[in-house]
Parts: structure tokens; sequence; C-alpha cells
């Protein structure tokens, strides 16, 4: 079985990575699988996103749906503007 280990981090300096993090933290609480482990860190100006997945499938599926959730973040704060 092939495992999975993931660091993304975002660097910004309009405090965004406290923004993304308060938005990701609930999904990464309320995880429904024990196939994959996510730890969220915040640091100032960057956000270290750490996945580790027991297999390719939940891997991918992780690293999709934080992607996606940050890059939502990005759109909503743009709109905001």
């Amino acid at each position: 079985m092939i495992k999975g280990k993931a660091i993304i981090e975002i660097e910004d300096k309009d405090k965004e990575a406290e923004i993304i993090y308060k938005a990701i933290l609930p999904e990464v609480e309320s995880s429904p699988s024990d196939r994959s482990k996510t730890i969220v860190e915040v640091d100032k100006e960057k956000l270290k996103i750490v996945v580790n997945s027991k297999d390719a499938s939940s891997f991918r599926a992780s690293i999709g749906s934080y992607m996606r959730w940050i890059r939502l973040s990005y759109k909503i704060k743009e709109g905001l503007k």
C-alpha cells in the first residue's frame, strides 16, 4: 500500500494565513476518515498544512480538498474588496 505525506506552506503578508487557518480548521477537526490525518499550524505570515495518508486515494482526496478550501478562501476575500 502506498502512503503519502505532503507539507503545504503558504506565506502571506496580509494576515491571510490566519484567515485561511480559521476557515479550514473546522474541516481538520471534523475529518470523516481515519485514513488521513492533517495538522494545521499558523505562525504570523505563514500557514503550514501537513497531510499524512494511509493510502493513495485518501492522500489525493485530502490534498485536493485542502487546496480547494484555500482557493475558495482567497476568492471570497477578493470578492469582499
